[in-house]
């Protein structure tokens, strides 16, 4: 969602040399179109004290001119101001704001408008210019393979679809000339066991088994992409550019659906609760209930409309 954001920002300072300061989940993520070196900003630097203050030393070295944060956070805003960098420019969210040396207050989902859409607005902020919209997408010149991906994951456990054995089964059943591939990172290794127990003729375990790069590849590839909402959804939607249908739950897909042109989303029907946008569930029309609304039948059905049984 924010690579529109990087986009715009190499096109108003085409003279500077932007550096990236990624978390541990994208260290191999290929983004050199929009920056020329890329450090790792790591888990125990995050949680402050020594790794924090010798990242933020290491930072200071480099004698940068100027930093700019699509994060809101407290953490974020302090560590580049601990690094003594003289212009600082974010979000202002939960105190960050007094770290900054210029920022924009964070509207979030309140704005009604999509999150990519917010990321832009820090860039205008900047430039005192609108930007456009421009997506990072890539067309597929070649026919899909037969292959199905399956991502059962999301950064939260609410977020997560309860139903995604069922559906593995029911898919390897009426796509039995179709290879369903389990895909993921370390937070899904514990469907390891229950993929290799089941024991399905076309059915494979992806799991842990690539880098992000290889699995925007192995979208490229697929018929169909079927994910939570969750970052493969967003690999998979936008920049590999495929069929994907994303099952939403507590997420308000106005805010954070991926913007590809073939991205399917199915969201649950006479939810009063939904969307929240919570990272838990308050229970008052039972756990889940969102998602516990999007049957089998309902995710089949979307999937007919992209691959006829």
């Amino acid at each position: 969602m924010a690579r529109p954001f990087y986009r715009a920002l190499k096109k108003a300072y085409p003279h500077h040399s932007i550096h990236f300061l990624a978390s541990e989940a994208l260290s191999t993520f290929e983004d050199s179109d929009f920056c020329v070196k890329k450090r790792v900003l790591k888990q125990e630097a995050k949680r402050g004290g020594r790794r924090f203050f010798e990242l933020a030393s290491d930072l200071a070295s480099e004698k940068y001119e100027f930093a700019v944060s699509l994060t809101s956070s407290l953490s974020s805003s302090a560590l580049l101001y601990a690094a003594r960098i003289p212009i600082r420019v974010g979000f202002s969210q939960g105190g960050s704001q007094i770290f900054w040396t210029d920022s924009l207050s964070w509207k979030g989902i309140k704005s009604g408008k999509h999150k990519t859409e917010l990321y832009l607005e820090l860039i205008n902020f900047l430039t005192g210019k609108t930007w456009s919209l421009e997506l990072d997408i890539e067309q597929k010149d070649s026919q899909p393979s037969k292959l199905i991906l399956v991502a059962p994951g999301a950064s939260i456990g609410l977020r997560v679809w309860p139903y995604f054995k069922t559906l593995v089964r029911a898919l390897s059943s009426q796509y039995p000339d179709y290879e369903i591939r389990w895909v993921g990172g370390k937070s899904e290794a514990h469907w390891h066991q229950e993929i290799q127990e089941e024991g399905l003729r076309n059915v494979r375990d992806g799991i842990e088994k690539t880098t992000l790069s290889q699995l925007i590849e192995w979208c490229r590839r697929s018929a169909l992409v079927i994910a939570n909402d969750s970052g493969i959804a967003h690999l998979a939607g936008t920049l590999a550019c495929v069929p994907t249908l994303v099952l939403f739950g507590p997420g308000d897909p106005n805010y954070i659906r991926p913007l590809g042109p073939n991205v399917l989303k199915q969201t649950p029907f006479d939810v009063p609760c939904h969307p929240c946008e919570k990272a838990y569930c308050h229970k008052k029309y039972g756990y889940q209930v969102c998602l516990r609304h999007i049957s089998i039948q309902d995710v089949l059905m979307s999937v007919r409309e992209v691959i006829p049984s």
